[in-house]
């Protein structure tokens, strides 16, 4: 098989299974990874490991990666539970492996590692005990320090080898270009695309479409990245897509990765100056792959308005990637997932400014003109199902901003190494476990929003939902305070001003706050 063929069928068929690959093609797209040095040091204590996840995370592919490191330590291996008829026998084996101090590694999926965990059960119930409570633990929350004894649960599900501070997307595009260099003969398009991906400039557009895919905080597993980027190349040479060029490429394929980073196509970056110019062809310089031969403008397009259309945003594609000017387009792209990615990135520096402007942002959910940040408001909407189109908010409690903390996930020490990316934040009264509002980045993203002045009407009902349900258990835990002088805060969600009742030597009396 040549490796045009082994790499065009990385994005759909058997070729992103490890278990079909020869030793040899284990190696041309072996990567590495720190979980391969956090499982041989964990194996030379000894350690059970337990390797889970989705398909496609890896597993496999580490185990046979390390094959040999695991003969000279006489591990116990078994590499895929799904092929296991007689799971019984593998829990014997462990349950064997545990008492004995004998490392072992298992590459196993959810559902099958549950019914393992059963089997194990009946037969070691303290080993069962400890297999429950590292993988309750492995992802911890501010806590600085989990040992282990005897057991590890490794799930490659967390594991984000797109993360920032890891160059994998690059290394991936160098690697491909480089074992398809020897079949750009076969065709011009091919050529075109290794020639293109070769160029740092363009790879580094690339790889800023990945970064933005990256920070929506989705997993991708390494076969979504293998066969996103196999595709970019190789499109041109399947049937279906016979000649498309990989910045056409890029937005065409459907797998999980490529549909994610579609979401940032520069079709959506609108800048009149430059869209007119892409239209009549006033931009002849500055390309770093020839210049377009056709523009959309062209009289022979004059009648042919959807060509005219296609054809204008493959230029536009063409100018973000290989155009000296293209990353004036990248500057367009939204900004509120990095200012999520800011959020985790300094929490620990600026914990109390960031603990404040989400108290901020959730009291301006409810009034859009509260600018308070050190009492978080406990607010109740009219009408029974906290919807949003609920035109009036109360406020009569309220939980100071000192009382509550906010935490970060992080792999505990054990895994230290791990290519993590957080997923969310939580924010819970501090030293309690409940009640907790959990914030992934899609909340996130709309606090932000509202914190810069997003109408609350514009949001999905859900986020005020999620806000209030938490409020509501706060209240109801006992740690919230009457507000001053018993005053009721009726706010208008619509108008985005409050009325004040007060009770003040028996007497009610108003205040309205515009």
């Amino acid at each position: 098989m040549s490796n045009l063929d082994f790499i065009r069928k990385l994005y759909r068929g058997k070729n992103c299974y490890s278990d079909h690959m020869s030793a040899e093609e284990l190696q041309l797209l072996h990567i590495h990874s720190n979980v391969e040095e956090i499982v041989v040091s964990l194996l030379m204590q000894g350690r059970i490991i337990f390797l889970t996840g989705n398909p496609g995370d890896g597993k496999t592919f580490l185990i046979r990666m390390l094959a040999d490191r695991l003969s000279q330590l006489d591990a116990y291996v078994q590499m895929d539970m799904n092929e296991i008829e007689n799971s019984a026998g593998v829990a014997e084996e462990l349950v064997k492996c545990y008492e004995e101090g004998r490392a072992a590694v298992v590459a196993v999926n959810e559902y099958p590692f549950l019914h393992l965990q059963r089997q194990i059960r009946q037969l070691a119930p303290e080993m069962y005990e400890e297999i429950s409570s590292v993988k309750q633990h492995s992802i911890v929350y501010d806590i600085p320090h989990r040992d282990i004894k005897k057991i590890a649960v490794i799930d490659l599900n967390e594991r984000n080898l797109l993360d920032r501070d890891h160059t994998l997307a690059e290394q991936i595009i160098l690697r491909l270009c480089e074992l398809l260099r020897e079949d750009t003969y076969k065709s011009r398009q091919l050529e075109y695309n290794i020639t293109a991906l070769s160029e740092p400039q363009i790879r580094r557009q690339l790889v800023a479409l990945i970064d933005l895919a990256s920070m929506s905080f989705e997993h991708f597993s390494v076969r979504d990245i293998f066969g996103a980027i196999a595709f970019a190349l190789t499109a041109c040479e399947t049937e279906e897509f016979s000649g498309l060029l990989y910045y056409d490429a890029i937005f065409a394929g459907t797998n999980a990765l490529l549909q994610a980073i579609q979401l940032y196509d520069p079709i959506y970056l609108s800048n009149p100056s430059i869209d007119e110019a892409l239209w009549n062809g006033d931009i002849r310089q500055g390309w770093c792959m020839g210049c377009p031969e056709r523009w959309p403008a062209s009289p022979e397009l004059d009648e042919a308005v959807d060509e005219a259309s296609e054809l204008f945003k493959s230029i536009k594609r063409k100018y973000y990637f290989e155009n000296l000017k293209g990353a004036e387009l990248q500057r367009l792209q939204p900004s509120e997932i990095e200012k999520c990615i800011d959020m985790f990135v300094k929490l620990d520096t600026r914990r109390k400014a960031i603990k404040e402007r989400i108290v901020h942002s959730l009291n301006k959910l409810f009034l859009s003109s509260s600018e308070d940040r050190k009492q978080l408001r406990i607010w109740t909407t009219h009408r029974y199902d906290l919807s949003i189109e609920a035109s009036t908010a109360v406020s009569s409690q309220y939980i100071d901003t000192s009382e509550l903390d906010i935490q970060m996930p992080r792999p505990a020490d054990w895994l230290k190494g791990l290519e993590y990316t957080p997923r969310h934040l939580v924010l819970k009264p501090k030293g309690k476990e409940a009640p907790c509002l959990v914030m992934d980045v899609d909340f996130l993203r709309t606090l932000n929003a509202v914190e810069e002045g997003y109408p609350v009407n514009l949001l999905a009902p859900r986020y005020t939902q999620t806000a209030a349900l938490f409020l509501q258990q706060l209240c109801e835990s006992g740690q919230t305070e009457e507000n001053e002088d018993g005053e009721i805060i009726i706010a208008s969600r619509k108008r985005g001003f409050k009325r004040s009742l007060y009770i003040r030597d028996f007497k009610y009396g108003f205040e309205e706050d515009e």
